[in-house]
């Protein structure tokens, strides 16, 4: 029996939809695509039809359905850019779906388009200069051409995407764009600025994870600018990795010194929970002599001050926090916590002092407390320890109606 070898794509479309009513599929498409009249319309109803051979059997393989596939979706953008660039509406979704799944079908159609080149006896032929065989690509050329020339279309769909909130397709967008590195490359400082944008997408979609690399990517390219620190940073923050956390802040403060006190507030408290006070010190010292006005600066250098000389020498510092800003929660605290730990030493100060003599003594300190800690308690109903402190005053003091009130909280 002589053998039979097929060439043409259409026959064998022809071959997988006899029984199945989708032998017209090619012929239908190829119709549509050379009107001389193609609307977005004529694109979209060509896409429905091609839609079958994307997941046939026969067809799923083969270079044309894809490059098929990857020619309409292009097309159908590029209509709607026209609309678009009249001044008319258009789905910002829709074109920036078809660019990607042009862009996705052009891959698959890539590496399908290669048929080698045999002698009559069926051995490939071998390429003298590279050793390797022979081979032609039938749509590869017009695919490159066409990726290419829709390269700066990948970043502006991105920016489209971003602002409709569709955060997916923004990230796919902006890493097409990436990838795309034909004519003309790409600059290291707009593909890091490019990574940016996707980390921010990925942000906003909740993965900080994956944020995080994207950041960090986007500085490995150039792009060194302070959001690419903070945004970073946010992120790390809801991940609980403290070591990452310290390190970003340690490159951040190389880079941007104490313009920002975030970063060294981060690395101070870093030596105070490690007890490397003296420091912690000198870097505390070097952000209050560029700015005297951040208040949690100050809370932490009393906070290492009480560690290193004790509560009294600590003071000035809480005070000047809360100076600063009357809602420092933590400042607020750590005055009232002053005063009251001052009145639990008065017995002991005092031990031949008993009822109302040893009030005398006891009862300015709990009312110097009492305001700083109320309202620390507040702003923070987390902080037991001022809850603590606040219960056993009422009792001292006699406020019964404000200790059956802290009681059920």
């Amino acid at each position: 029996m002589k053998r039979i070898i097929i060439t043409s794509f259409a026959f064998i479309l022809c071959l997988a939809f006899a029984a199945s009513a989708q032998h017209r599929v090619l012929g239908e498409v190829k119709k549509k695509i050379s009107s001389l009249t193609l609307t977005a319309d004529v694109y979209k109803t060509a896409i429905t039809t091609l839609k079958p051979a994307l997941t046939n059997d026969e067809t799923k393989e083969v270079a044309e359905t894809w490059y098929l596939q990857g020619k309409l979706q292009y097309g159908y953008y590029d209509k709607m850019m026209d609309t678009k660039s009249v001044g008319k509406k258009v789905d910002a979704k829709l074109m920036g779906n078809a660019l990607i799944e042009g862009y996705n079908a052009f891959m698959k159609a890539l590496p399908l388009d290669t048929v080698y080149e045999t002698d009559k006896k069926g051995t490939p032929k071998i390429d003298k200069k590279t050793g390797q065989p022979k081979f032609k690509a039938k749509f590869s050329s017009e695919i490159l051409s066409r990726i290419a020339s829709h390269r700066d279309d990948y970043n502006l769909a991105g920016g489209e995407f971003y602002n409709i909130k569709e955060w997916d397709g923004a990230f796919k967008a902006w890493d097409i764009y990436c990838k795309l590195d034909c004519g003309k490359p790409l600059a290291d400082s707009i593909k890091g600025q490019t990574r940016y944008y996707q980390a921010l997408a990925l942000w906003q979609k909740g993965d900080n994870r994956k944020a995080v690399k994207y950041f960090a990517m986007a500085r490995s390219l150039g792009y060194n600018k302070k959001e690419a620190y903070d945004y970073a940073l946010v992120c790390l923050s809801s991940l609980d990795d403290d070591a990452s956390i310290i390190s970003l802040a340690r490159d951040a403060y190389s880079r941007f010194g104490v313009s920002d006190p975030q970063y060294v507030r981060i690395l101070i408290n870093d030596h105070i929970n490690n007890k490397r006070f003296d420091k912690a010190n000198v870097m505390l010292d070097e952000v209050i002599a560029v700015c005297d006005s951040d208040a949690e600066i100050y809370n932490l250098k009393g906070l290492v001050i009480e560690q290193q000389k004790g509560m009294a020498e600590a003071l000035p510092y809480y005070k000047k926090c809360v100076e600063i800003n009357p809602e420092n929660a933590q400042g607020l605290f750590n005055v009232g916590r002053y005063y009251y730990n001052e009145a639990t030493t008065i017995p002991e100060k005092y031990p031949r002092l008993s009822g109302r003599k040893l009030a005398e003594k006891l009862n300015p300190l709990y009312n110097e407390a009492l305001p700083y800690l109320e309202k620390a308690y507040k702003l923070d109903p987390t902080n037991e320890e001022a809850k603590n402190a606040l219960r056993n005053i009422y009792y001292k003091l006699g406020k019964a109606k404000k200790l059956q009130q802290i009681e059920k909280q």
